[in-house]
């Protein structure tokens, strides 16, 4: 699903600052009002009121601290990446196991199968299915190139479970699809590397970046349409009406199922690292900046008008925005001066 079930927040007012770290993740909620975070060095939990439950180390990163943001499993096991590979712990912080696979995993080039079955991309690019207990069940590398790994990768399904798509390295791989034991049915030649998200919708078309083009594949490899010199982005968002919503060159777009654009709003300047979320009303959620001391919050409708701006300090960020069954939207972000932490916003 590419929005969420319930409604964002309608005042754009800040509920409260949660203390976090220096550099924090995406946060992930689990269904008893509590986020997850990794910031720094460890993994957190905390309640929406800033009540930290535990903490737990995970280590260092490849670039001394951590972008690897947790993912929470059906049974309420969270998952976060390490350096080494991934461990899973209970929702009390205890761990329950880790998996060692040859190099530094983020969560973001992560997915989760029908059945518990967890796919993961380690460095240098492997692509490996992980059980529910931590057992490794398959590891393959891409035939040429190499299946994207890092903060700017992602894992999709088809919309039955039962192909993954994967980002490839190359114009002529830039795309590639698999079934669940790993065997690569096809991989499409779209003329760029694939980068950020992959979205895919209930008829099994496939939106995301490839060079610097926004492109819509159909589920069997054939090029629907392409929106040329959009630039990149860690998001394409499909909302409940099935719009395509996207950011480009200062301004938030949002096109229909077949890329005939719908509307374009200005929203200040976006780099690699925005994030966008929707609602179920097809609210989106958005943080940008022009100077990076300070980023507008955005609520903007279905209809292209903005709700409200709130403006925050934040140096930087790295994790995005993620919504609670409660209305609110968690922001996380690095202030200089202090505070660093998460603003919840009502």
């Amino acid at each position: 699903m590419h929005w969420g079930s319930f409604n964002g927040p309608s005042k754009g007012q800040i509920k409260a600052i949660v203390p976090v770290g220096v550099y924090q993740t995406d946060p992930v909620m689990g269904p008893d009002s509590v986020f997850y975070i990794v910031a720094d060095t460890n993994l957190y939990a905390f309640t929406l009121k800033g009540n930290q439950l535990w903490s737990a180390y995970i280590g260092k990163s490849i670039y001394g601290l951590n972008y690897s943001p947790p993912m929470i499993t059906a049974d309420g096991v969270i998952l976060v990446g390490t350096i080494k590979g991934i461990s899973a712990f209970r929702s009390d912080g205890t761990l329950i196991w880790e998996t060692q696979l040859g190099g530094p995993v983020e969560l973001k080039s992560c997915a989760i199968g029908l059945d518990g079955t967890i796919y993961v991309i380690s460095k240098p690019g492997t692509l490996n299915a992980i059980d529910k207990s931590g057992n490794i069940l398959w590891q393959h590398n891409a035939p040429a190139g190499e299946f994207n790994w890092g903060d700017a990768s992602t894992i999709s399904f088809a919309p039955n479970g039962d192909r993954i798509y994967v980002g490839g390295s190359t114009a002529e791989h830039s795309l590639f699809v698999l079934n669940t034991n790993g065997d690569i049915i096809r991989s499409d030649s779209l003329g760029g590397r694939q980068g950020g998200a992959i979205s895919i919708d209930v008829d099994g078309n496939v939106y995301t970046y490839l060079g610097d083009d926004l492109v819509s594949v159909s589920q069997t490899g054939t090029e629907r349409w392409r929106i040329s010199g959009v630039g990149r982005n860690w998001n394409v968002i499909i909302d409940p009406n099935g719009n395509i919503a996207y950011l480009s060159n200062g301004k938030l777009n949002l096109v229909d199922n077949k890329g005939q654009k719908r509307w374009s709003v200005p929203v200040g300047q976006a780099d690699f690292g925005t994030h966008i979320v929707c609602d179920a009303q097809g609210t989106i959620y958005i943080e940008t900046s022009n100077d990076f001391a300070n980023y507008d919050v955005k609520a903007i409708n279905n209809s292209g008008s903005v709700l409200w701006t709130l403006s925050v300090p934040a140096h930087s960020k790295e994790g995005g925005p993620s919504l609670t069954k409660e209305g609110y939207l968690l922001f996380p972000h690095v202030g200089i001066p202090p505070p660093r932490g998460m603003y919840v916003i009502e």
